[in-house]
């Protein structure tokens, strides 16, 4: 049930500053940035627990550091241990690292805040302009 009635862009439309915040965000930094957009949205699909996404053991390299990670930001802290950055060091550098872990926090939130207001975590792909 919507507890605000609108898609994701339009209830954000309803205040400029927010709409204007969320859209510097998205195109600056979980669209683009430095690291791989794929990489995001396969951590971002992680985080809605899009099935496909989660056995690790499907993965290997980056992939699987960033779904690691993805799973200590959103889910357990303690996952992030000394081991975990030693191998996020050994493969991404600072820039990365800030760029991709800004991007799963950001989605995180936005992926709370739509549930909360009764959409779904994420929009299906040809909606995913719009939100």
């Amino acid at each position: 049930m919507a507890h605000l009635p609108g898609n994701a862009g339009e209830i954000r439309g309803r205040v400029p500053a927010v709409l204007e915040s969320y859209e510097f965000i998205r195109d600056n930094v979980l669209r683009d940035g430095v690291v791989d957009p794929a990489l995001k949205e396969l951590c971002f699909r992680y985080l809605a627990e899009d099935p496909e996404t989660m056995d690790f053991g499907r993965f290997g390299g980056r992939e699987r550091l960033a779904l690691e990670w993805s799973h200590a930001i959103g889910w357990d802290s303690d996952a992030a241990d000394d081991g975990l950055w030693e191998r996020l060091h050994a493969e991404f550098s600072e820039q990365e690292l800030v760029d991709l872990g800004c991007a799963i926090g950001f989605e995180l939130g936005q992926q709370h805040w739509r549930r909360t207001v009764g959409l779904t975590a994420r929009d299906e792909p040809a909606q995913a302009s719009l939100s």
